[in-house]
């Protein structure tokens, strides 16, 4: 380092390097901070670029490792075949890109197709300040875990007036409940009260890990536990809408789906992150967000200022041309349905603009909004993936032992639950099936809407990560059920079982960012 030269003289040199491209690092974030220390003492600005955390990356996709620092991540994915004792800059760089390349082939493999939601999977989550919590253990009554079996389900958690307060899935149920007795008084924030208010444990045996998942989310929505955060009401699930069928199309939100004409994308379990993408959109393309119906002649005069801003091409002035209005409203359709990235590109130069003259604070604010934009895409996207699905069975255990549970999946729902018991006959199981693939046929599949959307992405991400398993079977038009059942009875126990810790992985990838508190008189949520 004696000859090296300083950090002022190869500044621009690096600058003209790094550009406008993606920064790849592990813990990218704590490199950059060294940089853009540097680049302060030079009075020049920060770094705003994109960037990618393959430590955040390693501890989504492989949690298995417990530290996941680089050499520990790039020895897993066989990138180097033995520890490191020394650490040169230049080998770092070309391991961590060769780690980055083999963590995205696996978030690719398990559903994250895009670069935005990379960059989100990336991310890694904000640490809390440490607080002042009671270090005693809690008082428990470890006769709650008598009745407790050892096998995958869901446990209840309730307090002295019998109310559900936390709801919670677990591989082993004993093992998981019993954690709970050794673990200090508020020793997290989130569940700061739980186990002082605790007096009862229900549980509910299953008999595979999906069907953990899936009624843990029907119990969290159906009770609304106090203890629970990562599922929220369907209630403040909004759909964004994009009313088509008028001659001046507007982006709004909107608290249910109607038979209106309008094309409705969602519903979004983030509301935060429904409302930032259509304000985005308002500020991007000049369309206009006035509530006028053009219907009579009152729609027309009185512009607002959202003309003289040039934000609308103004047609109740009668500025606007209507195929230039209409090409518009295409491009924020296709863009939100995830079918064109043209508007992102637009977008993306707009961000781009606010840094090279230096407004940085605009630039950020892009670049959060364009983030919570990329969410919402990539819900909508997973979505219609679910509901363009073909018709398939899923086979899975059954809490008793030689029975199963067959799930017939059709337009990303469940449409049909059948429990097979041990030495049933085959014909009778096949006849079971057949009934519930006839009533299907008979009618229309309904949208996803508030009350399924969490059993859509629950099932969208398990065929994703699950899909190669000889317990998903693809359905044609007219399936010959007893060839069907005749393969699925000759299913290993073996062939049927599944990593919980993809589950575990899942869940994490299925929560959302957390909703900002909404103004008091909730004005500028829905519209």
């Amino acid at each position: 380092l004696r000859e090296a030269p300083l950090f002022g003289d190869v500044a621009d040199r690096l600058l003209d390097v790094i550009g406008t491209a993606l920064v790849v690092g592990h813990n990218v974030g704590f490199d950059i901070s060294f940089l853009d220390a540097e680049l302060g003492r030079l009075d020049r600005p920060r770094l705003i670029n994109e960037r990618l955390d393959t430590m955040g990356l390693a501890a989504r996709l492989a949690p298995q490792i417990r530290k996941p620092s680089l050499a520990a991540v790039a020895e897993k994915l066989g990138v180097v075949t033995s520890p490191r004792k020394l650490h040169r800059a230049g080998e770092d760089a070309t391991i961590t890109a060769l780690v980055a390349m083999k963590l995205a082939e696996h978030a690719w493999q398990s559903g994250y197709t895009t670069s935005d939601e990379l960059r989100s999977l990336g991310t890694r989550l904000p640490v809390r300040p440490r607080e002042r919590h009671a270090r005693g253990r809690a008082d428990l009554d470890r006769a709650l875990l008598a009745d407790i079996p050892k096998a995958p389900g869901v446990y209840l958690m309730k307090n002295g007036l019998g109310e559900i307060v936390y709801v919670g899935k677990a591989k082993n149920l004993r093992d998981r409940v019993g954690s709970y007795f050794s673990q200090p008084l508020g020793y997290t924030r989130k569940m700061d009260g739980l186990l002082e208010a605790l007096a009862a444990i229900e549980t509910v045996v299953v008999g595979n890990e999906l069907q953990a998942l899936l009624l843990e989310s029907q119990l969290i929505r159906r009770y609304q536990p106090r203890y629970n955060t990562a599922l929220r009401s369907h209630e403040q699930y909004p759909f964004i809408r994009v009313d088509i069928a008028t001659a001046w199309p507007r982006i709004t939100l909107a608290k249910a789906r109607k038979d209106d004409g309008a094309r409705y994308f969602g519903p979004f379990r983030s509301a935060t992150a429904a409302r930032r993408t259509v304000d985005l959109l308002n500020r991007a393309v000049p369309l206009r967000t006035c509530s006028r119906s053009f219907r009579d002649p009152r729609s027309y005069g009185s512009p607002c200022i959202e003309l003289d801003l040039g934000r609308c091409l103004g047609p109740c002035v009668g500025k606007a041309d209507r195929d230039t209005y209409q090409a518009l409203v295409r491009d924020v359709v296709a863009y939100l349905d995830g079918h064109d990235d043209a508007l992102y590109q637009l977008l993306w130069r707009g961000l781009e603009e606010a840094a090279a003259k230096l407004d940085f604070e605009k630039a950020e604010k892009l670049r959060r909004d364009l983030r919570h934009a990329g969410t919402v895409v990539g819900s909508q996207r997973r979505i219609r993936e679910a509901t363009e699905t073909g018709c398939c069975l899923l086979v899975l255990p059954a809490e008793v032992a030689g029975d199963l549970d067959l799930l017939l999946i059709a337009g990303g729902r469940i449409w049909a639950q059948v429990r097979i018991e041990k030495g049933e006959a085959l014909a009778v199981i096949a006849a079971r099936l057949e009934g519930s693939w006839r009533r299907l046929r008979g009618q229309r599949i309904p949208e996803i809407d508030h009350d399924s959307v969490d059993e859509a992405h629950i099932l969208h991400r398990w065929l994703v990560r699950q899909g190669r398993l000889p317990g998903l079977v693809r359905l044609g038009d007219e399936p010959d059920w007893v060839a069907v059942m005749e393969g699925v009875l000759l299913l290993r126990d073996e062939e049927l079982a599944t990593d919980f810790r993809q589950l575990e992985a899942m869940d994490e990838a299925l929560d959302v960012p957390r909703d900002e508190p909404e103004p008091a008189d909730g004005s500028s949520v829905i519209a």
